[in-house]
């Protein structure tokens, strides 16, 4: 079974296609279903999908360096939980959040899977609650782009802005650990 063309609208890198577009996105979308807890994504790995929330909760977290009695260890910190609102989860979190929930219609993760060979994921995704989610390949979306050049730019642009407003992000973040790690060292 594939989505329609409306869930597909609702993802905010196909928000500005038309109909006709969004329907030939949902013709290489299948919908799959998958249970709390599964991986989705591993940070560190290569993909070549991007993964298309229509229902449910994911919280995304990334491993960070932490310093312990017997040295350093790694440990995976939450970052954030992408919920859908339109329709919302079928249960409740199967843990309660200790970060920010983001709640939209709908949503995409791996979106740089869409322009990348080999792209990088830079988080874990967890399922948090039941998911109701397609899958959209590299391989397809290219053949998509070839066949219809007019969606290529519209959602190339929102993937470029996402990685834009990403490194912004990360940028401020370097920058306050840099502060911080000066004043540790000053102090």
């Amino acid at each position: 079974m594939n989505p329609s063309h409306q869930q597909i609208k609702k993802i905010n890198y196909f928000s500005e296609l038309t109909e006709e577009m969004c329907n030939k996105i949902a013709e290489r979308v299948m919908l799959k279903e998958c249970k709390p807890k599964e991986c989705l994504f591993k940070e560190g790995e290569t993909g070549d999908s991007m993964l298309l929330i229509f229902q449910g909760q994911v919280e995304v977290s990334k491993n960070i360096m932490v310093k312990t009695a017997n040295g350093f260890t790694m440990s995976r910190k939450s970052i954030i939980r992408l919920e859908t609102t339109d329709p919302p989860p079928s249960t409740d979190p199967v843990t309660e959040s200790t970060v920010f929930v983001s709640k939209v219609p709908a949503f995409g993760i791996g979106e740089f899977s869409l322009v990348l060979d080999n792209a990088i994921r830079t988080a874990h995704v967890h399922a948090t609650t039941p998911l109701k989610y397609g899958v959209l390949n590299l391989k397809d979306f290219t053949k998509i782009v070839d066949e219809n050049p007019s969606i290529g730019g519209s959602v190339y642009f929102e993937v470029a802005k996402s990685a834009v407003e990403n490194l912004a992000t990360a940028s401020q973040d370097i920058s306050n650990l840099t502060q911080a790690f000066f004043f540790v060292l000053t102090h």
